[in-house]
């Protein structure tokens, strides 16, 4: 079954994971970073002191979220995306009415922890769970949201904070979420029944692998710890998130440190829109076809591709070519990732399998901005510190290829 057939014959439970995703926006980086020169004014603070109170935010969420993102494993999906509903849209009340660094504090947790954190968590564990032979391709229609995020939403909230303040800004989104994203779930997911999902020509009660849930083996948070897999996976989800986090964060001191505009720097974020959002749906039918292990090694290449260029080159083209590729590897690693996770532990706690995952994620991206901050106060460059990443993925690479390799070999 193609994309577009595919598409149409599971339209309602599509729609909805694309829907959080791209309200995930709210809370991800690349919005809440458009923030920080009005609130550094408001609040008479320094960079770095936001830096600092902006990773401590991001930890505790991803803190929260290990207790917090299993509660879907034993919640009706309605009610939890209603919850979470709730909560960004609090989160950005409490940012627009923010009178202190105690509220400023509490209001980025919120939006990291909702924004960030659950609306991505709760799209990606139902398309993992409800999805079994065409998971691959649900996952990487799920992470559209993502990249038409990217392109659209950036301008959006720039004319806002231009047009009416940074605290009307929040207060609008406030709004804006109320009104469309609390009916939009409530229409998409009003008549969603999940016996009713396609695959290919068969529904998923036909697959009693994937459905039979209750034979699966029920996973304790502690024990996915314990397992190999957990030490192959998680490094790969530190490295994306840590990188990707600095990248933007840090994308108007890389623009005067190479010598480029900062409206080129902005502009070309759009390639990276383009090459995650088109890479992202050419992982699904890979996943499908080979499995999300076997591709899994290789989803960080493009990456290391994309840092050598930005390391090595200071031409005006060498902007597009960097995020074009680093966008490959960040469209096509969350919907290899998911999906990886599904194939090794199952789906019946699936969100609590992946809330320990995104619990590392958070952290890392909460690490980028303190330690890319913490190697420029020691003398090292951008140029330095892309290499050393470089470097580091691919030791990582090698570490996965080895790992998978003495595992095939115990198996057999």
């Amino acid at each position: 079954m193609n994309y577009y057939r595919f598409f149409l014959a599971n339209r309602n439970i599509l729609l909805f994971a694309i829907t959080l995703t791209l309200y995930s926006g709210f809370g991800q980086t690349f919005i809440l970073s458009l923030y920080i020169p009005e609130i550094i004014r408001e609040f008479q603070i320094s960079q770095r002191l936001f830096s600092s109170i902006y990773a401590a935010a991001t930890l505790c969420s991803g803190i929260t979220i290990i207790f917090a993102g299993k509660i879907i494993d034993r919640m009706p999906i309605m009610k939890f995306s209603m919850l979470v509903i709730i909560g960004i849209f609090a989160a950005n009340l409490l940012a627009g009415l923010s009178l202190n660094l105690f509220m400023l504090f509490g209001a980025i947790f919120m939006l990291r922890f909702f924004g960030q954190g659950l609306l991505t968590h709760t799209a990606m564990t139902a398309m993992g769970r409800y999805f079994s032979k065409s998971r691959g391709k649900a996952l990487s229609i799920a992470y559209l949201g993502f990249p038409i995020a990217e392109a659209a939403m950036p301008i959006a909230l720039i004319t806002l904070i231009l047009t009416i303040g940074w605290r009307e800004s929040f207060l609008f989104s406030s709004v804006f979420i109320v009104a469309t994203l609390f009916p939009l779930i409530l229409i998409l997911l009003r008549k969603f029944d999940r016996s009713k999902i396609i695959e290919e020509t068969k529904t998923i009660a036909t697959k009693p692998k994937e459905t039979n849930i209750d034979q699966q083996r029920t996973w304790a948070q502690r024990e996915i710890i314990k397992t190999l897999d957990f030490y192959v996976f998680a490094p790969t989800v530190f490295i994306v998130g840590f990188t990707l986090t600095a990248l933007f964060f840090y994308q108007t001191f890389i623009a005067g440190f190479k010598g480029w505009s900062l409206e080129w720097m902005a502009l070309n974020i759009t390639a990276y829109a383009v090459s995650s959002l088109v890479f992202s749906i050419f992982a699904g039918p890979l996943i499908d076809r080979y499995s999300a292990r076997k591709v899994f090694p290789f989803v960080l290449i493009p990456m290391i591709a994309g840092l050598l260029v930005l390391a090595f080159s200071s031409h005006t083209l060498a902007t597009t070519a960097f995020w074009f590729l680093v966008g490959i590897s960040a469209g096509a690693n969350p919907t290899v990732s998911n999906a990886l996770y599904a194939e090794t532990y199952g789906v019946k706690n699936l969100g609590s399998i992946r809330s320990i995952f995104t619990f590392i994620m958070i952290v890392s991206t909460a690490a980028g901005p303190v330690v890319y901050s913490a190697l420029l106060d020691s003398g090292f460059n951008f140029n330095h510190i892309h290499l050393m990443i470089t470097g580091v993925i691919v030791l990582n690479i090698i570490y996965i290829l080895l790992a998978f390799r003495h595992k095939k070999e115990t198996v057999s």
